[in-house]
């Protein structure tokens, strides 16, 4: 009685079945047979990853690491200014006055703005490197390009600020209070980002946890530093004998505004 064996050599769609016939006297050897014959040249097979499978490309990573480098080198450069800046920072939290002190030393107030700078450079490092690669998973965004356009909305943001306070001072005739205004915004920024750590320090116990727990913990932290600087901002308009109204009109124009413009920008994207 025939014996039939079938030997399979796996290739991709070049792999071939040898079928082999064979009797206890003789034996038939059918010729090997393409296994892409199976189906038409029409047919089209593909694999697709799953959801959330796509690699980081090694780009972003090597970015990633030039960036850290980068950021470290320079926080070892001012080391000093940020050693310096940091007590005093901490004495304007609690009180409004220390913020009018500050801005009087004029060296400490020097050192103050080379430590704002490396913070709001800070921003950008951060989101890049705790969430840069879940955006680039799910949305394809490289991490150079999330670091690029966030630096650029703080660039913006400067600018615009910048050129509002120096707009109401011209019109008021008085460039004191909104002087102040913008350099609280320094001091601002400095201090969320030392309120920023609780998020991290939970980042980096906790590495499995969710993307938008870490983006959770750091919007409310950073909320809750706004609605300090929102009141310090009201007691620099009062000071000055500003009103109320002055007051809400500063707010729908400076700070509500690009929240708002930058809220109607994210969304547009959904």
């Amino acid at each position: 009685m025939p014996e039939r064996d079938t030997i399979t050599v796996s290739d991709s769609t070049n792999c071939r079945f040898i079928i082999i016939e064979s009797s206890p006297d003789t034996g038939v050897i059918i010729p090997a047979t393409p296994a892409n014959s199976l189906w038409g040249s029409s047919t089209l097979s593909k694999t697709k990853p799953p959801k959330g499978s796509v690699p980081v490309s090694d780009s972003s990573e090597f970015f990633v690491s030039g960036l850290i480098l980068l950021f470290s080198i320079l926080l070892i450069l001012f080391s000093r200014e940020i050693l310096i800046t940091i007590p005093n920072i901490f004495k304007t939290i609690f009180s409004f006055k220390n913020h009018q002190k500050l801005e009087h030393k004029l060296s400490i107030s020097y050192q103050r703005n080379v430590t704002a700078a490396l913070s709001a450079f800070y921003y950008p490092v951060i989101f890049t490197l705790l969430m840069g690669e879940f955006i680039d998973q799910n949305v394809g965004i490289e991490g150079y390009l999330i670091f690029a356009g966030i630096t650029a909305l703080f660039f913006v943001y400067w600018v615009f600020k910048t050129i509002t306070l120096r707009f109401l001072g011209w019109v008021t005739k008085t460039n004191q209070p909104f002087n102040l205004i913008g350099k609280m915004g320094y001091n601002h920024l400095i201090i969320s980002v030392i309120f920023s750590f609780p998020a991290l320090i939970v980042s980096f116990f906790f590495p499995d946890m969710k993307e938008i727990i870490f983006a959770s913990i750091l919007i409310v932290c950073l909320l809750f530093l706004y609605l300090v600087y929102m009141v310090r901002i009201y007691q620099a308009i009062i000071s000055y004998r500003f009103s109320h109204f002055f007051y809400i009109l500063y707010l729908c124009i400076v700070e509500l505004l690009p929240l708002a413009l930058l809220t109607n920008f994210l969304l547009s994207f959904q």
